[in-house]
């Protein structure tokens, strides 16, 4: 048995080993003593060189797709010396060199991530795959730096990594929505290869805000002869969470049976308006408590406070100025 071995993706016609030498024969009596290679299938990657007296590569040779993972990845041929009408029995192992990078069946991955989620939760993250062997097979990930992610490997009962993203700090999807990873899988080969895969994370709204009025006290003053239906201000309160979650009703929080005959607060708009006539003699001053609401019962407080003037007094400045 005769053992040679060359790197793949040679150039045709590269050297494979000195069959005339091994063989025990003379370069020039390749040809004399009728030396060919016999096998079926494999020959074709391989011919002799009569005048070095060399086997040679026929041609490129990809070891990922003659031998995928399996190492080592061997190659078997006859030679027939038909003088002697013998038979040689050669194995070849084509060896790995560095030529294919890892690569991720994904370019970028949406990763969701509800804000409430607790530090210490992990996410699965894509694989990468390089079907060289050995060092030059994928080796490691990395992560780009973020203060609220890290990176795990778990390795399987077979060996493989499994990257998985892990939660190291809280999310808030009101500072940050969305936050961009870079995960980079390498090799181990001379030059080390890798390549990259873009990694979104959404983050998904909790309601973890309470609404806020946009003024602690809302003051109006309003003559005592405006028509009921009179809009007399419009309070507002803001909750950045999203949709549902954010949306905010207005009612009154503390007001006398009196008061809320007179005056009318719309729930979803927060105007509010004059219900009834006003009487400045029977009451001058009203101040109530307003709150907004939102779908997790989460609530903001406010003051209204509403002067009513009196329409006799008032004409009565008018005619002085």
């Amino acid at each position: 048995q005769i053992r040679y071995s060359v790197p793949e993706e040679t150039d045709k016609g590269t050297v494979v080993g000195n069959i005339s030498k091994d063989l025990g024969l003379e370069p020039r009596e390749l040809a004399e003593r009728g030396v060919r290679i016999v096998s079926r299938g494999r020959s074709q990657l391989f011919s002799l060189n009569p005048r070095g007296g060399s086997l040679v590569t026929a041609g490129r040779i990809d070891r990922e797709e003659l031998c995928a993972q399996s190492t080592p990845c061997l190659v078997n041929i006859n030679i027939l010396v038909e003088e002697k009408g013998k038979l040689f029995g050669v194995e070849i192992e084509i060896t790995d060199i560095n030529d294919n990078n890892p690569k991720f069946h994904v370019g970028d991955l949406e990763v969701k991530i509800n804000e409430i989620a607790a530090p210490g939760a992990r996410y699965p993250l894509p694989e990468a795959v390089d079907p060289d062997v050995g060092i030059n097979s994928l080796q490691s990930y990395q992560l780009s730096p973020n203060r609220h992610f890290s990176l795990h490997l778990q390795t399987g009962d077979d060996g493989t990594i499994n990257p998985e993203l892990v939660l190291e700090r809280t999310l808030d999807r009101e500072e940050e929505p969305t936050h961009h990873l870079v995960l980079t899988a390498s090799d181990g080969g001379e030059p080390r290869r890798s390549s990259t895969a873009l990694i979104q994370i959404t983050v998904l709204d909790t309601n973890d805000n309470a609404p806020v009025f946009d003024q602690p006290v809302y003051r109006v003053k309003v003559l005592e002869n405006v028509a009921p239906g009179t809009l007399l201000l419009t309070v507002r309160a803001s909750d950045p969470d999203e949709g549902v979650n954010g949306k905010v009703t207005y009612k009154f929080r503390k007001i006398n049976e009196k008061q809320s005959l007179l005056f009318h607060l719309h729930e979803n708009t927060g105007e509010m308006t004059v219900a009834k006539n006003l009487d400045y003699e029977e009451c001058s001053l009203y101040e109530m408590e307003i709150q907004a609401e939102d779908v997790g019962a989460l609530l903001g407080r406010s003051k209204v406070i509403i002067m009513v003037e009196d329409v006799n007094d008032h004409h009565h400045h008018h005619h002085h100025h």
